[in-house]
């Protein structure tokens, strides 16, 4: 049936007051957090950290980088047509190896009665040299039934269908990170490379895991990160449309604001960069709880405040979230690796084009689930080994 428009039309009158007083609330409380922003941003980040109350070991967000008058540091670059940007985008990114990995999967299905999935990771590589071409392949990982049981025992669930599904993505993530590290630590890269990872750096989706969950998540960015050091690599997460609020978490504390959920960084963010290219001041994350407690961070170890993040324009939307291990700006290369990934952003048309490629390598669409099966269902029957699929699937393969 289609949407009874005038039903819809009624209740959308009928409570008209509920959306007026949202707005309402959500103007004053708005109203307020850019007042705060407007004072943080006079004071130079010393001062900052003096108006965190001592009470708070978590605050959000803490400064690390100077800025001028406001939280935007231009680019400082523009161009008269797009073949002028990408001219300048060539010349930023040559002899600049970068690096990009995503993953997809398979999950257990009905049309099987078996449990048996699939994760891979799919890898792109751009030396950005016409002497060098670049490179991309998979990584992928058959999950086993005797994998799926084992790891129940381990985890200690009694949700099959729920825990194959959290397991699998699990091991998606699992490998995308261990083929990040593997790119960064076996290949002969050179100095300048930008190792890219669609997603965040700091884990609040866990939070709600388990602790042996939790556990399997964090080593994997932990491991990461520590690669990621140890071969002077550049790490940039990028995370397009960001729902941290880190930076509104840092305000509500300085400023004793009431604490909304309503507002994200990057709608804080948005008229202060505004123009392709700005960026904010790099902040030290300090996430934790609402109350300033420790959260998912505090289970980082060494690492648990060496995550930093910044906001950047990469296109008509709002600002976008890059998130960077401290060492980077330590070094002195948070510039370059700006300018690097806005050579990307130019390339892939406001996307980095590394990601992009990576993800089309990666996605598994419905027809790879289909081929799947098939193959599937073909290897057991030469190898003898009894698997139960559905009749529907059966019959609709014996049609095709």
């Amino acid at each position: 049936m289609v949407l009874p428009a005038a039903q819809l039309v009624s209740q959308l009158n009928a409570k008209k007051n509920d959306f007026l007083q949202y707005d309402s609330e959500l103007s004053q409380v708005w109203r307020a957090y850019q007042q705060a922003l407007n004072h943080a941003q006079a004071l130079s980040p010393a001062q900052l950290l003096t108006t965190i109350p001592q009470e708070i070991e978590w605050s959000g967000a803490r400064p690390l980088e100077p800025w001028p008058q406001e939280w935007r540091i231009p680019l400082g670059m523009s161009w008269p047509h797009r073949d002028a940007a990408r001219s300048w985008a060539k010349e930023q990114l040559q002899g600049v190896t970068t690096i990009a990995v995503d993953g997809s999967q398979i999950l257990p299905t009905e049309e099987i009665s078996t449990p048996v999935g699939v994760v891979q990771a799919g890898w792109f590589i751009n030396p950005h040299c016409p002497d060098q071409p670049y490179s991309k392949d998979i990584h992928l990982e058959l999950i086993t039934p005797a994998e799926l049981w084992q790891a129940r025992q381990h985890y200690n669930q009694d949700q099959p269908h729920r825990f194959s599904e959290r397991f699998i993505h699990l091991k998606r993530f699992q490998l995308e990170l261990a083929t990040l590290r593997q790119l960064i630590a076996t290949r002969s890269l050179p100095r300048q490379t930008l190792a890219l990872f669609d997603g965040s750096l700091v884990l609040t989706f866990a939070e709600s895991y388990d602790h042996q969950w939790q556990q399997q998540y964090v080593q994997g960015i932990c491991d990461t990160l520590q690669q990621s050091e140890q071969q002077q690599v550049p790490l940039v997460a990028y995370i397009d449309y960001s729902q941290a609020r880190d930076l509104v978490t840092l305000l509500c504390h300085t400023h004793h604001l009431r604490r909304t959920n309503q507002i994200f960084d990057c709608h804080l963010l948005n008229d202060v960069l505004s123009q392709w290219g700005d960026r904010s001041p790099f902040f030290v994350c300090d996430r934790g709880d609402e109350d300033g407690s420790a959260a998912i961070l505090g289970t980082y170890g060494t690492w648990s405040h060496q995550i930093g993040f910044c906001y950047l324009k990469a296109h008509q939307g709002y600002p976008v979230r890059l998130e960077l291990p401290v060492w980077i700006y330590t070094a002195g290369l948070l510039n370059s690796v700006i300018r690097w990934l806005c050579g990307e952003l130019i390339s892939g048309q406001g996307y980095p084009y590394a990601l992009e490629a990576a993800d089309q390598v990666a996605v598994l669409q419905r027809s790879d689930r289909q081929a799947f099966l098939k193959q599937l269902q073909q290897w057991a029957e030469q190898v003898g080994v009894e698997l139960r699929f559905s009749r529907k699937w059966v019959s609709k393969q014996s049609r095709r």
